[in-house]
């Protein structure tokens, strides 16, 4: 009986977590670089996108003018995109209440387009 109650309990743990849905994140993010200037390096651009498409694809641009296409995976309020061949870093994001997601590295924002 007692295990019974502890596996019930396990269990409405991990359902009461809130997991973020695919559907409400999809879409592209932008964020621009505090101090960033352009006029120094016109090749260098200071804004910076994330577009998170169905099945878990991701297309990123970090500055510059190349644009990779990656993967990413959503494991709580946390985006993942991953390193690929043709992206060689991995990223993580927090998905905020507001609809915007806080990069973990630099806790820039990101808005959603």
């Amino acid at each position: 009986m007692k295990n019974l109650f502890l596996l019930a309990l396990v269990a409405l743990v991990f359902a009461s977590c809130d997991k973020l849905d695919e559907p409400e994140i999809l879409g592209t993010y932008t964020n621009t670089l505090d101090g960033c200037d352009t006029v120094a390096d016109p090749m260098y651009g200071c804004g910076r996108f994330i577009t998170l498409s169905a099945g878990g694809v991701a297309d990123v641009l970090l500055g510059g003018d190349i644009i990779s296409r990656t993967s990413y995976k959503i494991k709580g309020q946390k985006i993942k995109i991953e390193e690929s061949d043709q992206f060689g870093m991995e990223l993580t994001f927090k998905y905020k209440d507001d609809g915007t997601l806080r990069y973990e590295k630099d806790d820039s924002i990101w808005e959603k387009q």
